[in-house]
């Protein structure tokens, strides 16, 4: 077996094996566990970014766009480059507890989506690339750290306000202050990337297919997300939305860009987006 088709596989075993030793340290306040799984994920996060740069330099950018296997791979390796980012600025290392397994998910994907193919026109993919896929993946893995930490916000504030009592893996969890704040950088960020991302798309039909908006499936859920986000990010900004609120919030967000950007592309595929076996 080649390298290239062997890399993938130890990658999904690695993040198999982290996202296990993770959840399993978390329940049990084992440090040791914590640390061997996020050793194992880092292995095969260094994997993945070899496997991403072979894809890359074997071929254009014209066929990593139309491939499943290469948008899955590069939105598992996205989710875990910005956990470890949120690790590194914040501390948010309960975070890998949503991370992994949605690295693992998303890695699985990719390999199941091995031959999957959309069709593009031939021009502004290398353009396309940057300012459409690039911006709204990258939304989608900032997204994803904020569905984790809304969802351990909403948990954590029940069990506080009921008054029944944290669980042991609940007592190393940060304080909601430390999960709004993921939010609110969510917010910050992720809003400005997912609109320049859809913008750049509407550009790009425009040159190329001479029209802007065919009521696509994936194009009026794409609008929905957009309008969520926009009174999110207004919230947040404009008036100091904290709390329950825009945590729910980040969790419908982040749902529906599952669907609109994953769901409707594979399984829908006789939509304009959708890929191909």
């Amino acid at each position: 077996m080649a390298l290239s088709e062997l890399l993938p596989f130890c990658v999904i075993g690695l993040y198999f094996l982290g996202a296990i030793f993770y959840s399993v340290g978390s329940a049990m306040r084992n440090e040791n566990l914590k640390r061997l799984a996020l050793g194992a994920a880092g292995i095969g996060y260094a994997l993945q970014s070899i496997d991403l740069a072979q894809m890359l330099s074997t071929l254009d950018i014209s066929q990593c766009l139309a491939s499943g296997k290469f948008l899955f791979t590069l939105l598992g390796w996205g989710i875990l480059s910005v956990f470890l980012i949120l690790w590194w600025r914040l501390g948010l290392r309960f975070l890998a507890v949503v991370a992994l397994p949605l690295a693992l998910v998303f890695s699985a994907a990719a390999d199941a989506s091995i031959g999957v193919q959309a069709k593009l026109p031939p021009m502004l993919t290398g353009l396309f690339f940057f300012l459409h896929i690039g911006t709204l993946l990258a939304s989608m893995a900032l997204l994803a750290m904020a569905f984790g930490a809304g969802i351990a916000f909403i948990n954590l504030e029940k069990r506080i306000k009921t008054k029944s009592g944290l669980k042991k893996f609940q007592k190393d969890m940060p304080s909601l202050d430390t999960f709004d704040r993921v939010n609110h950088m969510v917010s910050i960020i992720g809003f400005p990337l997912y609109t320049l991302g859809l913008a750049s798309g509407y550009v790009w039909a425009w040159l190329s297919a001479k029209r802007v908006f065919s009521m696509d499936p994936k194009e009026i859920l794409a609008l929905v997300v957009l309008l969520l986000y926009a009174y999110l990010f207004h919230q947040r900004v404009a008036l100091g939305w904290r709390g329950r609120k825009p945590a729910l919030m980040v969790i419908l967000v982040f749902l529906l860009t599952v669907v609109s950007m994953v769901g409707i592309n594979f399984l829908v595929p006789s939509t304009f987006h959708g890929f191909k076996p």
